[in-house]
């Protein structure tokens, strides 16, 4: 009879430890979700392009570390990110959605329409890196360099 109240007592002890984990692993997402979404305010929102830029690279951190805990709604958020006037900040999105792998293909044609534009920029940095190795991540070969125009 001993025996049976201690396997009772380590089934219960096993379901309170599942039930916390749950709980934290819910509240661990209820967090990411708010910090995404209020960096995702940043880079929309945000006054000045310093900010913009910088709130962009967070992106990129928190999907780098986070990237299997993040919904496919929110990824559809981010594609949106693209449109971001600036290219610094469309570098880092396209990161972003690379940190996604297959996920993320849904970004694909967007991305590639910007590789277009930024491929073939005669100066200074841009886009086209960060977006070549996003759609390698997601597992599309990006198209070759064409900038005879």
């Amino acid at each position: 009879m001993v025996k049976g109240r201690l396997d009772f007592h380590i089934v219960v002890a096993v379901c309170v430890l599942v039930l916390f984990l749950l709980g934290t692993a819910q509240a661990g997402d209820k967090m990411l979700t708010k910090r995404l979404m209020e960096t995702i305010a940043k880079i929309n929102t945000g006054k000045g392009l310093q900010i913009q830029e910088q709130a962009a690279q967070d992106l990129f951190e928190l999907t780098r570390k986070q990237h299997q805990n993040i919904d496919g709604r929110t990824i559809r958020t981010i594609v949106s990110l693209l449109d971001a006037p600036d290219d610094s900040v469309r570098h880092w999105v396209a990161r972003s959605l690379g940190n996604f792998g297959p996920r993320a293909r849904m970004a694909a044609p967007k991305l590639k329409q910007l590789l277009a534009e930024a491929e073939c920029i005669e100066f200074g940095k841009n886009s086209a890196g960060g977006i070549r190795l996003a759609l390698e991540q997601m597992g599309i070969t990006p198209p070759p360099r064409n900038c005879e125009n």
